[in-house]
């Protein structure tokens, strides 16, 4: 096995074996010879998480795109037509567009196939060791390769052009790449993970989202084998979770649905998982020179949307194809042109899935008055039909990628949610409010208009 590469890839999550298949398998008549290719993974045993479940229809199209897309159908992937959001009494049904849907699978099935495509392709060795360290030049301080332990304890060392850091969330070497950063990973909460089994959803197909009072959301969806996901956004981590599922949870959901829950919590362990808010960093003229990231080491969101996987799949899309037309990746400035352009070229679709996933999780995930307001105006929007739903569902899905327009239908959102406010009966009222309780209402809705400027604002600022 060599120990001088082109490219060295540090983690082989998601993104790491697909950018390792996505180099080694395109044609590029920059490079004279193939690409050699290291993917190193600390751990090539089956991961199990309980998040990185759903892929999003512009995720399923970035599988493609890569040529990748047999890691579904091996996989006995389940097709996903949409969500169906419940709060209370409201309910909406809320379908992808016409001709794409969502895939759920096992996650840990699904890296074991990436890595076998990865392994497979031409000039790619995967090898089990831990990364330790980068290795500088002594003389340019430039990243020329990467310490690594075996297990036992046996070191050794690679070395290549160019070095891609793609080792997750809890990344270590984010700082020694970017140096000073402008954003640290900010915890927003916890997913609680659950496996049910003998569950019928209200929706065949859908994925299900329970909008509670004073906890969750909570969301269901089918996986292969007659399984069903469940997982409980926590702003904390309670002391008993198990309880709180009990107490908290279970009682405000269908009672078709509490008895594979209770069943699950009395056979099986209740798994939780912290998740984090990264924007993310331009990378090239300021960062270390030889190294760059990429995947959830470079840019996270809230998991709400289940966007992360179709945001990693389509960098690597974007970078890929930057990259063949680079002729040396040893020439940093190159490289450091090509970054430039990746960050612009991803932000449409990237700003757009993060913003979402965090103002959505700041509005369904959230209680006050000024959330209930928001709430109540998005089911009776949503609720109109199909007409009003289908942007929305196509930013969630990955396949229009338009900041602006996600500030416009939310936007509409304020609007309506205000105009329900002043026109439509008060919950325990059978008539809409009165003139003379509009100056309340009035500031009522001012709250809800700095509510969500308080929100947005700070997520559309970090993305742009």
């Amino acid at each position: 096995m060599l120990s001088s590469y082109d490219v060295l890839i540090v983690g082989a999550g998601v993104a790491g074996p697909a950018l390792a298949h996505a180099l080694a398998t395109q044609t590029s008549n920059k490079h004279r010879a193939p690409l050699r290719i290291a993917l190193l993974e600390r751990s090539l045993s089956k991961p199990d998480r309980i998040v990185a479940e759903m892929l999003q229809p512009g995720g399923v199209i970035a599988l493609k795109q890569l040529g990748l897309e047999s890691c579904l159908e091996d996989l006995g992937s389940v097709s996903l037509l949409g969500f169906h959001v419940l709060r209370g009494e409201q309910g909406i049904c809320a379908s992808f567009p016409e001709g794409h849907d969502a895939r759920a699978f096992e996650h840990g099935a699904f890296v074991m196939a990436l890595r076998d495509r990865a392994r497979r392709a031409p000039n790619v060795d995967v090898i089990e060791t831990t990364v330790i360290s980068l290795i500088e030049n002594e003389d340019t301080h430039r990243v020329i390769g990467v310490h690594t332990s075996k297990a036992g304890g046996q070191p050794e060392s690679y070395f290549a052009d160019l070095v891609i850091v793609a080792d997750g969330s809890s990344s270590k070497f984010r700082t020694a790449v970017l140096g000073s950063m402008p954003y640290e990973p900010s915890q927003r909460g916890y997913l609680a993970g659950l496996i049910l089994k003998d569950l019928n959803l209200p929706v065949p197909q859908y994925a299900t989202m329970f909008v509670l009072k004073g906890a969750g959301p909570v969301i269901l969806f089918e996986l292969p084998n007659n399984e069903y996901r469940m997982l409980v956004e926590l702003k904390e981590s309670p002391p008993d979770l198990k309880e709180h599922i009990l107490c908290d949870i279970a009682p405000q959901l269908p009672s078709s649905i509490r008895a594979p829950i209770l069943n699950a919590l009395d056979t099986s362990r209740v798994r939780r998982a912290p998740h984090y808010y990264l924007p993310p960093t331009k990378q090239g003229e300021r960062s270390k020179a030889g190294v760059f990231l990429l995947g959830d080491s470079l840019n996270m969101r809230h998991p709400l949307t289940a966007g992360g996987m179709t945001v990693a799949l389509n960098d690597v899309v974007i970078l890929s194809d930057l990259l063949a037309h680079v002729e040396s990746f040893g020439n940093w400035d190159e490289i450091s042109a090509v970054l430039k352009k990746w960050h612009h070229m991803r932000k449409p679709l990237a700003s757009t899935i993060n913003t979402m996933s965090m103002s959505w999780a700041g509005i369904f995930a959230a209680h006050g008055e000024a959330f209930d307001i928001m709430q109540e105006g998005a089911f009776k929007f949503y609720g109109k039909g199909a007409k009003y739903s289908d942007e929305p569902m196509s930013l969630a899905a990955g396949i229009l990628k338009s900041p602006s327009l996600l500030a416009r239908n939310s936007i509409a959102i304020v609007v309506y949610s205000i105009w329900v406010l002043f026109t439509h009966p008060r919950p325990g009222h059978r008539s809409a409010p009165q003139f003379y309780e509009y100056p309340l209402l009035l500031v009522k809705a001012l709250n809800v208009i700095w509510t969500i400027g308080v929100v947005m604002g700070p997520v559309m600022w970090a993305e742009m």
